[in-house]
């Protein structure tokens, strides 16, 4: 899926799992993504979203540094136009709920049922208006 003006979004994939970075990066590029950064915590991601201004951010809510929330308000603070999507295996309503008013468009359990985070990931995409 491409962007209006006809480019890929670029992504921000920050999990502190590589193994987890590794597979949404290949979710990502196989749904035609740009994944333009990777990162294990929550201070290289913040630097990332400042010097690489990706259209979407994938997220670790438990990340070994900082909390997800609170790193999806320092990104909103710097760009408020950047889409995040959180995952956790962690998915209590109220941690949903928390996340989505910081700024988050929307949540992806763990573990990943790609079939389901690609159409999230789509769906985030689409109704984007970019």
């Amino acid at each position: 899926m491409q962007k209006k003006d006809g480019n890929p979004f670029d992504f921000l994939i920050v999990d502190d799992s590589r193994f987890a970075r590794s597979s949404l990066v290949k979710l990502v590029e196989g749904i035609g993504g740009n994944v333009v950064g990777e990162a294990a915590s929550g201070e290289e991601a913040l630097r990332l979203h400042e010097e690489l201004h990706p259209d979407l951010v994938t997220m670790d809510l438990s990340l070994p540094d900082v909390d997800g929330i609170i790193l999806v308000r320092k990104m909103m603070s710097v760009d408020p136009h950047t889409l995040i999507i959180l995952s956790s295996g962690i998915s209590h309503e109220e941690v949903i709920e928390e996340a989505l008013r910081a700024g988050a468009e929307h949540f992806i359990s763990k573990p990943l049922d790609v079939e389901k985070a690609v159409q999230i990931i789509e769906w985030v995409m689409r109704t984007s208006g970019r």
